[in-house]
């Protein structure tokens, strides 16, 4: 089974209204394996593994990535919370039934959730457990980014090889995601790039500096490192993402220059230098070795784009290859089962309301 590589950004609106979007990169293509767009109504039932009568204490719509319905790779609910699970080879899970299975905490969470209190509350609580394929059960190697319509952000990390299964919550973050390696390591990652890049540094006094989110990351020349230089990283490592995303949002000043109606556009130009093109595993990988080269390395590339407005707690959906984008609101979605939404692939088209 390979898992979604992707990338997620917060941006925030001159209104001050928060948005969130995300690429999902894999090498498979995840529309032969059953991908699709479904919405929960609140009440309903979401079969969970091992949790055949779940129900939804709210509604939700979201992006699954098989033809279950409940692999939900990301989605916003009725309270305005927006999540999303992204691939972290460091990740830790259990065997067992008393938990949630790692590949349905997304879709766990956003249905019984209803601030962001609750979701730390119940994230400290609940445990990540493996995840059943054909070739039996492996790790879920995962972790989550959380959104709210007030702009608070949530990453949660199961990475403690002495707490399987056990999330860390990080309430002060950037308000970016990609994959491996885990949090705290990225952050000494772009601390590093801060100290080395000659353009960050050039005719400043003391230490240049990065803010995103309200948490200020500042160089550390001597800080843990994987990206090679300090030149602004062109890769997609996920090392070399973070730190070109983060770069790139902020001197975008997080979108808030640019008004509600044009967050859309804002945000999939900005999101353009992680979009993925078919790349053969050549320029994907874990980390760089001088000696060895790449590790980890596999075919991957975007397979969507997808933004979410936590305020109207709305879907924007983009294919690779489209120029459509499938809108979802999920006041506009049945409220009494689950609903599964056609997506659009015109190749020339704008927003396509489903």
């Amino acid at each position: 089974m390979e898992y979604p590589s992707c990338t997620a950004l917060k941006l925030t609106s001159r209104e001050g209204r928060p948005y969130w979007f995300r690429t999902c990169d894999i090498g498979n293509n995840i529309w032969e394996l059953g991908a699709h767009i479904v919405s929960f109504p609140k009440g309903g039932v979401m079969s969970l593994t091992g949790q055949p009568e779940h129900i939804c204490v709210h509604a939700l719509v979201g992006m699954s990535y098989t033809r279950s319905d409940t692999w939900l790779m990301d989605g916003v609910n009725d309270a305005g919370i927006v999540g999303g699970l992204l691939a972290l080879h460091e990740g830790t899970s259990l065997p067992g039934r008393e938990g949630v299975v790692g590949m349905e905490m997304v879709s766990y969470l956003l249905s019984v959730c209803g601030s962001m209190e609750e979701l730390k509350q119940e994230a400290r609580r609940v445990r990540v457990l493996d995840v059943s394929t054909p070739e039996g059960m492996v790790a879920a190697t995962m972790h989550c980014m959380f959104l709210d319509e007030e702009g608070r952000c949530l990453i949660l990390e199961a990475a403690d090889p002495d707490r399987p299964g056990e999330f860390t919550l990080y309430e002060e973050n950037l308000g970016l995601m990609t994959n491996s390696p885990p949090y705290p390591q990225q952050l000494d990652n772009l601390r590093w790039f801060l100290a080395h890049s000659p353009e960050l540094n050039w005719d400043r006094e003391g230490p240049a500096a990065l803010k995103l989110n309200g948490m200020t990351v500042t160089a550390r020349a001597e800080a843990p490192h994987v990206t090679m230089s300090g030149a602004l990283p062109a890769s997609y490592a996920p090392c070399d993402r973070f730190v070109r995303q983060a770069v790139l949002a902020a001197l975008n000043h997080e979108g808030r220059d640019f008004p509600d109606e044009r967050m859309l556009a804002l945000g999939s130009d900005l999101m353009a230098p992680v979009v993925e093109p078919r790349n053969q595993g050549i320029f994907h990988y874990t980390r760089f070795d001088e000696v060895t080269g790449p590790q980890s390395g596999h075919e991957s590339y975007t397979q969507y784009l997808v933004m979410y407005d936590t305020t109207r707690r709305r879907l924007y959906m983009r294919p690779y290859g489209a120029t459509a984008w499938t809108m979802v609101a999920l006041e506009n979605c049945d409220k009494t089962g689950i609903q599964h939404h056609r997506l659009c692939w015109e190749p020339e088209a704008g927003v396509v309301e489903r």
